[in-house]
């Protein structure tokens, strides 16, 4: 009677999926709280290589959230004291698979902790000029222009424990282009690296801090080539890399030979701007990231291509296992094609997946696929924990974990409608499984492609139908058979195919992107949003029987984030020389149109309206008559609060007594105090970029400094801001 008791409290609905979840049959009327709690440990102790990775990023996730950077000693003693957990509860089935799930997260908050200080370098903290002198690491080709990657660096003016490891140049009309390894000498401006262009957006000083860049700038005079060094392992492949680009180059010209180049070595620098927009907005970005397609398609045609080669040997194929040989013969081929092309996250993870296969078929095994992935997942977040906050991390796993999932629910259906399937058949159920894959794909992207980039294409399934069969059938072969005709020389006949195959792709990729709805932007989305995805689709994918639909209920979470997110009425860069202001009708009016056009397309982008199509008058209204300028600045209201730009010292009288909050690229004197604060030149230095939201009573002030925190990848001026004076 107690267990019925016990029983009696828990719904139908929760009884019937712990049930699934536990390992036996259970007499329902007799369940108690500690049989569910048996059940849920059964289900997390039987998906704990799949749940592993998910621990994992969740301790990396919060190492990155942190606003300030925490002592090694922190990740330390969390991983001792859960392995202390593991050890203690070893013996209760119970709890010690709850133990390992902590443990998994001090792992990972640990190993982000270790490679950021593996990867530590000093950062510039202002603009300087003068002779730089350093070794090119690697070079690209952009469509205007060559970036070079310096490192072994030193600087006239700038002590050697200030200097970073490497600096990222930009060439400008240099007679001849650098060689990876060229020990060069050239005259140059220097810059920090720009941080978020907006709290909360991507934060490109990371990205560059994890690859070892403290600085960017640009080349103001001739370059001097020095003595080339050639002892270096990365300068050697750079070496290759670049060789194998010169000779596309020479052979197909135009963004054809771009993409060729991009799935040849890895580099899509010389892209240009337009074939990438009409990529992503017809869907085929993905095609341009050497990922699953790419590398499924290498290990397919080289496994194919040897074994039907021994298979034509009778001696050989009648005495050893060929499809063995075959197996290992793909396996060592895309580990090389993972190195010619960079080894990106999502080619390390494809190289992972599709070798474990390999290996499976050549111990007679069968490999489990999600497995793989937590395989994949798992050496990634331990080798490079600075993936995670990156889009092609997330859409790449996403997408992966989403189409095994979706697959082995429809196995015993495709097993069956493939039975005895003819070629007609066969031929409808390949277009089918394109259309499938697209749209499973795009589903389980979508909230990452709405976050990173503010970008949803719909019609990426017809562009897929079209461009998919093309990669497989001619691109993908082309680029395979690329390599020896380059060794033997006859890549002149290898290399037009293949820019064929790029220009009919682009062909596609421009049609489809013009069509009507092809694609368009949406509001940023807060972080909060894209992990209730995440969480959302992962449950989904992961979870057993109906216990998954759980999982569903994410997506309400993820259309309110991004539908509902507030937008700022006033954004203002880290000078103060560029700000914007919302209209009545909803669109930016910015103080220039004349400068700063990266970040203004970024602004635009991120609250998904478009650009007024005049600039703040010198004189007069503008903003649908929210904004009143003069010669000595501009007013802006809405509601009860007025905010002031400030571009003259003579207006610091009226706009510190008129205004609500005042903002300038000026130095503020000391007695300018309006209601709500000032924003001078020095306060924005140290805040960067800030975001002014006018919804509520007060303005509400948020800044880049805030969003970063004190972290290794800020610079030493660049911290959270005191309270404005």
């Amino acid at each position: 009677m107690a267990n019925a008791g016990a029983s009696a409290g828990i719904p139908l609905a929760v009884r019937a999926s712990l049930r699934r979840l536990g390992a036996g049959r259970w007499a329902m009327d007799g369940l108690d709280w500690a049989e569910a709690a048996d059940a849920l440990a059964g289900g997390v102790r039987r998906r704990l290589v799949l749940l592993m990775p998910c621990c994992l990023g969740a301790g990396i996730g919060v190492y990155f959230a942190l606003p300030i950077e925490p002592s090694l000693a922190v990740g330390a003693g969390a991983l001792m004291l859960s392995a202390l957990l593991v050890f203690l509860l070893r013996r209760r089935e119970r709890a010690v698979s709850f133990a390992v799930l902590l443990l998994g997260i001090a792992l990972g908050f640990l190993a982000a902790e270790l490679r950021t200080r593996m990867v530590a370098t000093p950062l510039l903290d202002r603009e300087r000029r003068g002779t730089v002198t350093g070794t090119v690491e690697t070079v690209d080709l952009l469509p205007h222009g060559v970036r070079v990657v310096l490192g072994g660096l030193t600087m006239e003016g700038l002590a050697l424990e200030a200097t970073p490891d490497a600096v990222r140049l930009r060439l400008i009309g240099s007679d001849a282009v650098p060689a990876a390894g060229d020990r060069i000498r050239v005259r140059a401006t220097l810059a920090p690296v720009a941080g978020p262009a907006y709290p909360g957006g991507f934060d490109f000083r990371r990205q560059l801090f994890f690859q070892g860049i403290g600085g960017t700038g640009f080349a103001m005079g001739k370059v001097e080539r020095l003595d080339a060094t050639a002892d270096a392992a990365p300068s050697s492949l750079a070496r290759l890399q670049d060789r194998i680009a010169a000779r596309v180059r020479a052979q197909v010209s135009g963004d054809a030979g771009a993409i060729a180049v991009a799935f040849l070595t890895g580099e899509r620098a010389g892209i240009s701007d337009d074939a990438n927009q009409a990529m992503r907005d017809s869907g085929l970005s993905h095609l341009l990231s050497i990922s699953g397609i790419h590398i499924s398609l290498v290990a397919i045609l080289l496994l194919g291509g040897f074994r039907l080669g021994l298979a034509l040997i009778e001696p050989v194929a009648l005495r050893w296992p060929i499809k063995k040989w075959a197996a290992g013969f793909a396996l060592l081929g895309i580990v090389a094609y993972t190195i010619l092309v960079g080894a990106s996250v999502p080619t390390v993870r494809s190289s992972v997946m599709t070798g474990v296969v390999l290996l499976a078929v050549v111990a007679d095994r069968v490999a489990i696929s999600m497995r793989l992935v937590a395989l994949a997942a798992t050496a990634i977040l331990l080798a490079a924990p600075e993936a995670l906050p990156g889009p092609s991390f997330q859409m790449s796993f996403g997408a992966v974990i989403a189409l095994i999932a979706a697959y082995e629910a429809l196995r015993p259906h495709l097993a069956r409608w493939h039975a005895g399937a003819g070629p007609v058949r066969r031929a409808c159920m390949y277009l089918g499984g394109i259309v499938l894959t697209t749209l499973v794909a795009t589903v389980a992207t979508t909230p990452f492609a709405i976050y990173h980039f503010q970008r949803f294409a719909p019609l990426a399934v017809a562009a897929n139908l079209m461009a998919i069969p093309l990669t497989s059938l001619l691109i993908m072969p082309a680029v395979l058979v690329a390599y020896p005709a380059m060794l033997l020389g006859l890549d002149g006949w290898v290399l037009p195919l293949l820019g064929w195959g790029n220009q009919a792709m682009l062909w596609v990729a421009y049609t489809v992107s013009s069509w009507p709805l092809a694609a368009f932007t949406v509001p940023a989305m807060p972080a909060w949003g894209l992990l209730a995805g995440a969480i959302g689709g992962l449950w989904l994918c992961l979870a057993a029987g109906r216990m998954r639909l759980l999982g569903l209920l994410a997506i309400p979470i993820v259309l309110a984030a991004s539908l509902f997110a507030p937008a700022p009425q006033i954004l203002v860069d880290t000078t103060g020389r560029l700000a914007a202001v919302q209209g009545t009708d909803g669109t930016l009016t910015f103080s220039t149109r004349r400068s700063e056009r990266f970040i203004r397309e970024i602004w635009l982008r991120a609250q998904a309206v478009t650009e007024d199509a005049t600039a703040w008058p010198q004189q007069g209204e503008g903003a649908g008559g929210r904004l009143a300028c003069d010669p000595r600045g501009c007013l802006y209201r809405l509601g009860a609060v007025t905010v002031a730009f400030t571009r003259s010292g003579e207006a610091f009288d009226d706009d510190c007594s008129g205004a609500d909050l005042v903002i300038t690229p000026l130095v503020a004197p000391r007695w300018c105090r309006p209601r709500f604060g000032v924003w001078d030149r020095f306060d924005l230095r140290r805040s960067g970029s800030i975001a002014v939201d006018l919804s509520g009573p007060e303005p509400i002030v948020a800044t880049v400094a805030e969003a970063v925190g004190d972290r290794p990848w800020a610079p030493a001026a660049f911290r959270p801001a005191p309270p404005p004076n």
